[in-house]
């Protein structure tokens, strides 16, 4: 039921934005163009929403003026040469696939990209339009975009942040941790969100580690062990819900905290006092929340993406070679419907093309049975309806479909491609006057050509290049990360690592860890109990390269450099790892928390991972 209500609410949200846009666009006389602009303004709002309010209005900005060029580009490019649009549109699909390697927050704005640009080529027009409609489209929709997610979050901008350090203070789900890193950093940092963040994760990262010592110790230490645990997540637990609190509470409970009433060896019992030590400097920041903004440089993050991208930019990165594939397969598509001008099937076969293209091959399999199970089965629903009602009932039943198919878009993505058969069958069927029995024998065909493209494609390896295990990759990430952090400590020591050598070791890693979650296609997949390692551990190393590009913008040797080189030689073997006893700023606190929280993440996941 709670599904069910969800999935109404994204009917009447799509609805709501459609709707909107395409009543401005006709108004303001865009014509025939108001449903590329409906659907481009819903493509736009979910790839830059999830975020502070500032950060996503900035990422609408500069989003803006590529999707103007990726939508409308194409479409007047066409008009000279079917050619030179089709390339176009080859580069815009290449760069939409590139994205996600940037990071998780750039994996909708990638998608989001891609599809309004292929649905802006594909879409056939009903008449004629002129340039200025064709490029005023695609820009109304941003900017009711833009103006959309103004109004849903003047009232409390900060509350996607607030809400990131809540999940990852509660020990949420996969990326939590990650997420709230992203999100505090693309917001006006506060210093007491930071104060949350670093000690919060540096707390849960030490829990997760003395919760897998328990396998070691005896019974009456494990269950010793285990009640300081469950008090500690407690008491995290009532933290992370006044962190959710627009305004700061007056008093949080305290949750009782058990006496330690057996011996626990000696770094096991460390360990307990640094998550103690994490929880106390948590509440502590809870309670004063100190409204003032930590002056992180803006050239911490610029540094990181361009790293990231780096990374991403080499034959040897999996993310550069599945953009290669999705081209490929998206410019054999683009082929294909060039041969088939003013069909009205042309978009959904583009799209179905592009969403089935994912990185991982499991992923692009999954996404292949569901297009094909609901094509075939919507066309058997379709095939009922032709034979026992009239034509007439076409279009009711069509937009029937719609709101049926909607509410079960993410919960049963495969009713929700049998929906759209009757959908996309119907309509066309019932508005232009075709036969709809032709018409659904060549969507059900149209489908399984665009899943066949996007398979072959997307299980193509490409030639010369091995395929690792999960074992030999996640040596690899540790090795480039342990790499980067034994330069970067030799810098910040006043050693010459160099600008150069810096800049290898930060590709490397940077491509490890792509590597590590995105694989070949025909890779062994993980096994039983692997996933979750696997995302805690690329999620542990992702952070660490982080924190290396934030260590090196202080020049000069200070009480970090000696911190680096443990880390770097903490990350293997099971030496400890401590903050410097030096006094340090806040960012500094931040940047050791989240190390030490890495570091004993990576550490934690080894063993399940092969390493």
């Amino acid at each position: 039921m709670k599904g069910l209500v969800k999935g109404v609410g994204m009917l009447v949200f799509i609805v709501a934005v459609v709707g909107a846009t395409a009543g401005i666009g006709v108004a303001v006389g865009l014509g025939n163009t108001v449903v590329l602009a409906g659907l481009t303004a819903l493509f736009c709002f979910i790839a830059a929403t999830g975020g502070p309010l500032r950060s996503d209005l900035v990422l609408l900005a500069c989003y803006a003026p590529v999707v103007v060029a990726g939508v409308a580009g194409p479409r007047l490019l066409g008009a000279v040469s079917d050619v030179a649009a089709i390339a176009l549109l080859t580069v815009v699909v290449v760069t939409a696939a590139l994205l996600p390697a940037l990071g998780p927050r750039f994996v909708t704005v990638g998608l989001g990209l891609g599809m309004a640009s292929v649905f802006g080529y594909g879409f056939q027009l009903t008449g004629t339009a002129s340039a200025g409609q064709i490029i005023g489209a695609p820009a109304l929709a941003v900017g009711v975009a833009i103006v959309l997610r103004l109004l849903l979050g003047v009232g409390d901008p900060g509350k996607p942040t607030r809400e990131a350090l809540a999940d990852a203070l509660a020990g949420g789900g996969r990326d939590t941790a990650e997420r709230a890193v992203r999100l505090w950093l693309a917001d006006r940092p506060r210093k007491w969100q930071t104060r949350v963040l670093g000690a919060g994760v540096r707390a849960r990262a030490t829990a997760a580690v003395l919760d897998d010592r328990r396998r070691t110790l005896t019974e009456d230490q494990a269950t010793a062990l285990g009640t300081i645990l469950d008090a500690a997540d407690a008491e995290l637990v009532q933290l992370a819900d006044a962190v959710r609190a627009k305004d700061a509470p007056d008093e949080v409970v305290a949750a009782t905290r058990p006496d330690l009433v057996v011996d626990l060896p000696g770094e096991t019992r460390r360990l307990v006092d640094e998550l103690w030590s994490g929880v106390d400097a948590v509440r502590e920041a809870v309670l004063t929340r100190d409204e003032s903004v930590v002056d992180i440089p803006r050239q911490a993050v610029r540094e990181a993406l361009r790293h990231e991208a780096e990374g991403a930019l080499s034959w040897r990165s999996a993310q550069l070679r599945h953009a290669v594939r999705c081209a490929l397969g998206m410019l054999l598509a683009l082929v294909v419907a060039r041969f088939r001008p003013g069909d009205p099937l042309t978009v959904s076969f583009l799209m179905t093309t592009f969403a089935v293209l994912q990185p991982e091959w499991r992923d692009t399999l999954s996404k292949a049975w569901q297009r094909v199970g609901g094509a075939l089965g919507g066309a058997v629903v379709l095939a009922l309806v032709l034979w026992l009602l009239p034509h007439d009932a076409l279009l009711p039943i069509a937009l029937v479909a719609l709101l049926a198919g909607f509410p079960l878009m993410r919960s049963k993505p495969t009713v929700f491609n049998g929906c759209m058969v009757l959908l996309s069958v119907g309509m066309n069927s019932a508005t232009k006057h075709l036969d709809a029995r032709t018409l659904l024998v060549e969507y059900v065909l149209l489908m399984v050509l665009a899943v066949a493209i996007a398979l072959l494609f997307g299980f193509a390896a490409v030639p010369g290049v091995r395929k690792p295990s999960l074992a030999e990759r996640f040596t690899e990430a540790v090795d480039t990360t342990r790499a980067l952090l034994t330069a970067v400590a030799a810098t910040l020591s006043g050693e010459s690592a160099g600008r150069r050598e810096l800049g290898v070791r930060f590709r490397a890693a940077a491509r490890a860890q792509q590597d590590l979650r995105a694989p070949e296609p025909g890779s062994k997949p993980p096994e039983a109990g692997q996933q979750a390692a696997l995302d805690s551990a690329a999620e542990g190393l992702r952070g660490l390269a982080a924190s290396a590009g934030a260590l090196l913008l202080h020049d000069g040797p200070g009480p970090m450099a000696g911190f680096t080189s443990s880390a770097a030689q903490a990350l293997r073997g099971s030496a400890a790892i401590t903050a410097p006893d030096e006094p340090l700023d806040e960012e500094q606190r931040l940047v050791a928390d989240t190390v030490i929280a890495d570091v004993l993440r990576v550490r934690h996941a080894a063993p399940a991972l092969g390493g």
